[in-house]
């Protein structure tokens, strides 16, 4: 597990499934939010190592929009605006819809299940990243940060996936 250094917050992202036959199981937990997040999403590609302007480096032009590889309308008026529905309804990055934003928290630990975030095949997340999006006075997204999803080695214990990542300046 790799922690979290950005601006102040600490915590980390973990996330596990078994098989692909199982459902992932995410774990947040972060401290020292003190409201300026929001939303978090998996985004299309992992943060780029050299050559980016560390400002940008977490546009969408280096890490794409959300990872949604069934192609959603995140515009059509049945989209889910928050947590309540089944997984598939959502992209399946959209994080923070499908669990819960981090908007106006000062500290988040949650434990999620979720049977549309997958490790395994081709819409896995896995060398994908997660941003945490920074919101302005506005409500408008800002200075995002980043974790790229890692595959570790499988936990022999129990013979699952683990993944997780770092966000850092």
């Amino acid at each position: 597990m790799k922690n979290i250094c950005m601006k102040g917050i600490m915590g980390y992202f973990s996330f596990r499934q078994a098989s692909p036959f199982d459902v992932t199981e995410l774990r947040v937990n972060l401290t020292n939010l003190q409201n300026r997040v929001g939303p978090y999403h998996v985004h299309k590609f992992p943060v780029p190592l050299l050559g980016t302007n560390s400002s940008s480096l977490c546009s969408n032009d280096n890490v794409g929009g959300h990872w949604n590889p069934f192609g959603l309308d995140t515009s059509d008026p049945t989209y889910p605006k928050g947590p309540g529905s089944t997984h598939d309804r959502y992209e399946v990055g959209d994080l923070s819809a499908k669990h819960m934003s981090l908007a106006g928290l000062n500290g988040f630990e949650m434990v999620f299940t979720d049977f549309n975030l997958p490790l395994f095949g081709q819409n896995s997340i896995v060398g994908r990243s997660v941003v945490i999006h920074q919101m302005d006075v506005t409500g408008t997204c800002r200075n995002p940060s980043f974790t790229t999803i890692r595959p570790l080695a499988p936990n022999t214990n129990s013979g699952s996936l683990l993944g997780a990542g770092v966000v850092c300046h």
